[in-house]
């Protein structure tokens, strides 16, 4: 029996990769692995296969300095004689100890947009220039300190992920347009070590009724930085009054939940309903009709291949390569709007609310499409590359 390790960062299982971890360790016991998921805690939503499985093991490391987590993943390797070890997103800047220290292929994983942890970064130093520009003297130095450090932390990140990929076997990217450009960022080439690998879409969970209501779906943290839900009010707020049938449910919960509730009852809005966090989203789902995105930056958007698989209609702005590979064609597989155009969403939300047939006629390629990512076809992939990796 080969043995495997998924390292995290998050609270397990806390989070899209995560998710994805789980997906791959159902498949993978089924075929013969023995899986350890190494993490920094875990929370009470572990399910319980993975708690009474034999053939699956859950180690905590708490707080460590990367030097310290690359030496207890070196332990954990001798200790349990690992055959691969799969990095699940963690910008682990001490790889290189993991790959002298022991033998075992190190597959690094890319869970977000390439070069993420810099793009926020820039974001901000963008919108401090914005911010200055009308004060000539300071607004001209705070606009070359800004451009500076934007060139900074896109070096610095580029410098990290080089090291990563010099210190691993095989590095992973959620679709082909992100493989080019990790490809294309760090100087190497598209080859068996930089590779494509989609989030797997596991069986659904229920089967999904094809009669839907009139509801308009999100499913989510609420986090301004990334998520913007505050979006989706305002969006709302502009086609609420003219569908009176339809109503808004918002599942999930963040620390901007208190300030999103507020902006509800300012905006006045009659048919929104803030329903918690859940461990059964598919029981929203298999109502709903729509989906609503409005994130500012989605690596991948798990819940668009969940909307799809149950016969909800996704819609998003067209944020990053990932979303748009989910849901491309656009008004075929789903519905793509110009980044981030508030009233053209909107426009787009209320056509779709307007019209059954195309709602369902969308919602049937969705089924179909989603398919391609189905956990048999990922989970196939995954005992290529690791059989692959191991045989080396």
């Amino acid at each position: 029996m080969k043995t495997l390790a998924f390292i995290h960062r998050s609270p397990f299982p806390n989070g899209g990769a995560e998710k994805v971890t789980m997906d791959l360790t159902s498949w993978l016991i089924k075929h013969g692995w023995r899986v350890f998921i190494i993490a920094k805690t875990i929370d009470d939503r572990l399910p319980a296969w993975i708690k009474n499985s034999d053939s699956v093991s859950v180690l905590t490391y708490n707080s460590l300095s990367h030097p310290q987590l690359a030496r207890f993943i070196v332990e954990m390797s001798h200790l349990h004689n690992f055959d691969a070890i799969v990095v699940q997103g963690l910008w682990l800047r001490r790889i290189d100890i993991i790959r002298r220290k022991q033998s075992a292929p190190i597959i690094y994983c890319n869970h977000g947009v390439p070069l993420w942890q810099s793009i926020k970064k820039i974001r901000m130093c963008g919108q401090m220039r914005e911010r200055t520009a009308k004060w000539p003297i300071v607004g001209h130095a705070i606009g070359w300190l800004s451009y500076r450090l934007s060139d900074y932390f896109r070096r610095r990140t580029i410098n990290i992920y080089k090291m990563i990929y010099k210190n691993c076997d095989v590095m992973t990217q959620l679709c082909d347009a992100y493989t080019a450009t990790m490809a294309e960022a760090l100087g190497v080439p598209v080859d068996e070590r930089m590779v494509t690998m989609y989030n797997s879409q596991p069986p659904a969970p229920i089967n999904y009724s094809t009669e839907k209501r009139r509801e308009v779906l999100y499913v989510g943290r609420m986090s301004y930085e990334d998520k913007r839900v505050d979006r989706l009010l305002d969006i709302w707020h502009r086609v609420e009054r003219h569908h009176p049938e339809w109503r808004l449910r918002i599942v999930g919960d963040g620390r901007e939940r208190p300030n999103l509730e507020a902006q509800a009852e300012r905006l006045g809005l009659q048919r929104v309903e803030f329903c918690g966090a859940t461990a059964t989203p598919y029981e929203y789902y298999n109502t709903a009709s729509i989906l609503c995105l409005t994130s500012t930056f989605e690596g991948w958007g798990l819940v668009l291949t969940e909307a799809q698989q149950a016969g909800v209609v996704p819609m998003a702005f067209a944020c990053s390569a990932g979303v748009m590979e989910i849901l491309s064609p656009s008004w075929e597989c789903g519905v793509l709007v110009e980044p981030f155009d508030i009233d053209a969403y909107a426009a787009a939300l209320s056509r779709l609310m307007s019209d059954d047939d195309l709602r369902q006629q969308i919602a049937a390629n969705c089924r179909e499409k989603v398919k391609r990512y189905d956990l048999e076809h990922v989970g196939a992939a995954w005992e290529q590359l690791l059989d692959r990796v191991t045989r080396k």
